[in-house]
């Protein structure tokens, strides 16, 4: 059994999905060339033959690993279907695809008539949420699409043993799919009310692409123990969305203890619960998330927000990834069987 991965810059040492295969090692992970012939070999080829796949995201590193699972008659996993599965919709072994994205971007990526060819091509896809499901079931038959949640690493990601005595902390993590303008708007209405009372951070990618509160503290490039030293700090991730399906950061805070307040969008719900591990705002509604937020904060240093923190906990374990690694090789499974 095969795996082509990619590992995501951005995304922490014990962050991303291709962790997963960390819980899978029977499966042989093939990834982009790191010797310097090869890279330029590939950096070569792929200047030759990009222009003839679609996706909008295919670098080389990606297109190599996309040629390696061409060659082979193998059972393989793509585990980034959105930038890593296009050369190998042709390959004579068979093949799961994971798809990450939600499908109104999935829809802006390829036109219909592309993922009508392209999709059945896969005699397997692996979605992150029940949107996505529905997407891919309209495409292929219902019985090949795998709903399998995206895992965290929760032995990594772990609760302090009693969080710090400190001004509480509203955190932010991450860039993609994010309300900026939501969160800004959160991030006034707080200072007008609490001042440096409380803290207000963000840790994002490309930081100075935009405009802040002044009151925010915006950093990038933390490491790993940094952040998790955040989120274990944090009195509450705010987490404003445009879209979803699974999040690395809400599983990451959750794992740490941390209560969330997230948009009620795309798979948000699926990961979240319906508990009082978050608490879910509607899309655009500055207004809900701030009183969410300061839901929160009033129980700061109470029972109440003591079991928030347990309910957020207890939440991520259900997505630990040797849970999710077992759901995986039932899909492996049927892969191989297929063969």
């Amino acid at each position: 059994m095969l795996a082509s991965v990619v590992r995501v810059p951005w995304h922490t040492n014990h962050g991303g999905y291709d962790r997963l295969l960390d819980h899978l090692p029977e499966v042989r992970r093939v990834t982009p060339p790191t010797s310097p012939l090869a890279t330029r070999a590939a950096a070569q080829a792929h200047r030759l033959f990009s222009r003839h796949c679609p996706l909008p995201f295919y670098p080389a590193g990606h297109f190599a690993t996309d040629l390696r699972l061409l060659a082979s008659r193998e059972p393989a996993h793509v585990l980034y279907g959105d930038e890593q599965y296009w050369f190998s919709r042709r390959r004579p072994g068979p093949t799961a695809v994971t798809y990450h994205q939600p499908p109104a971007h999935l829809k802006q990526h390829l036109p219909p008539s592309t993922w009508r060819r392209l999709a059945p091509s896969a005699d397997h896809l692996v979605v992150l949420d029940p949107h996505q499901q529905q997407f891919f079931a309209d495409l292929v038959p219902a019985e090949r699409v795998h709903l399998v949640p995206h895992g965290i690493d929760t032995t990594v990601f772990t609760p302090a043993g009693r969080p710090a005595a400190s001004r509480p902390l509203v955190l932010t993590v991450g860039w993609w799919l994010r309300d900026w303008t939501v969160l800004d708007a959160v991030h006034e209405r707080l200072h007008r009310r609490y001042g440096d009372s409380v803290e207000l951070a963000v840790v994002t990618r490309q930081a100075r692409s935009r405009p802040w509160h002044p009151a925010a503290r915006v950093v990038e490039g933390v490491s790993e123990q940094t952040l998790i030293s955040l989120y274990r700090r944090a009195t509450v991730l705010l987490l404003p969305l445009l879209d979803a399906t699974a999040n690395n950061a809400l599983l990451e805070a959750m794992a740490c203890g941390t209560p969330v307040v997230a948009t009620d969008i795309g798979g948000i719900r699926h990961y979240t619960g319906h508990g009082r591990a978050a608490q879910l705002t509607p899309p655009g509604d500055a207004a809900a998330a701030t009183e969410a937020v300061e839901q929160i904060l009033a129980e700061a240093g109470t029972t109440e927000h003591t079991q928030r923190r347990t309910f957020a906990r207890e939440r991520a374990e259900r997505f630990a990834w040797p849970l999710i690694a077992d759901q995986i090789r039932t899909v492996h499974r049927q892969l191989k069987e297929d063969r």
